[in-house]
């Protein structure tokens, strides 16, 4: 999410014509436009590749439970991703009894493990189950994106995952449902199976190729 407040008068009237995006009438505001991780539910295919790069990334582990992504399976034909959307006046944030978590200029929550005790209170308040507890550490994991370069949006072997603003994230969302529909109706209807048996193939050899990519990460990794 980005946080931006409304522009002056005379700024909004120079933008009036070009009827600009939220996200840019920050930049124009100079206020920060604030990205997350999004998925597109068209191309996700659920193999779980982020969650596997995460987990490496920030724990040195293949222990998909220790991933700050979480892979969601809508149904047989649709499936997400979903992380911190770094929400303005994070109710994470607000939950916090121990004042373990707090929220950067970037709007990046930041954990102090020191201070968790896992009570749970920021999970049951994040509306996107986005936050990930992790008993051995006794803290809990959420989304940094990686120093601005999210090592799941770089394995996704289908190009799912992106960095976007709500308005983005929400935009594609719609996009991406109606697309879906379109191509089941196709499928279903005019029995054009073979559709997805290309897209199948092609997957494959995406996914081949983004598990040799994860297979060298492990190597120099050396998780345990």
């Amino acid at each position: 999410m980005f946080y931006c407040p409304r522009p002056p008068l005379i700024p909004r009237l120079i933008f009036l014509t070009s009827r600009p995006s939220s996200a840019e009438w920050c930049v124009a505001m100079g206020a920060v436009v604030r990205q997350f991780v999004s998925a597109d539910p068209s191309k996700c295919i659920g193999c779980g590749l982020c969650e596997f790069a995460c987990a490496l990334e920030k724990e040195g582990t293949l222990d998909a439970t220790k991933s700050r992504i979480r892979v969601v399976r809508l149904s047989p034909m649709a499936n997400a991703a979903v992380a911190c959307r770094f929400c303005e006046n994070a109710p994470c944030v607000r939950a916090c009894l121990r004042d373990a978590l707090y929220q950067d200029e970037e709007g990046i929550i930041h954990v102090e493990d020191a201070k968790c005790d896992l009570c749970g209170w920021c999970i049951e308040a994040c509306p996107y189950g986005a936050i990930v507890l992790d008993p051995e550490r006794t803290t809990v994991l959420i989304c940094d994106l990686c120093g601005g370069e999210p090592k799941c949006v770089e394995i996704c072997p289908t190009e799912a995952l992106s960095l976007a603003t709500e308005e983005e994230a929400r935009k594609l969302w719609h996009e991406s449902i109606s697309s879906i529909v379109s191509e089941v109706k196709q499928v279903v209807e005019r029995g054009a199976w073979e559709l997805l048996f290309a897209r199948a193939s092609d997957i494959a050899g995406k996914v081949e190729a983004k598990l040799k990519e994860l297979a060298k990460m492990v190597a120099s990794a050396g998780p345990s």
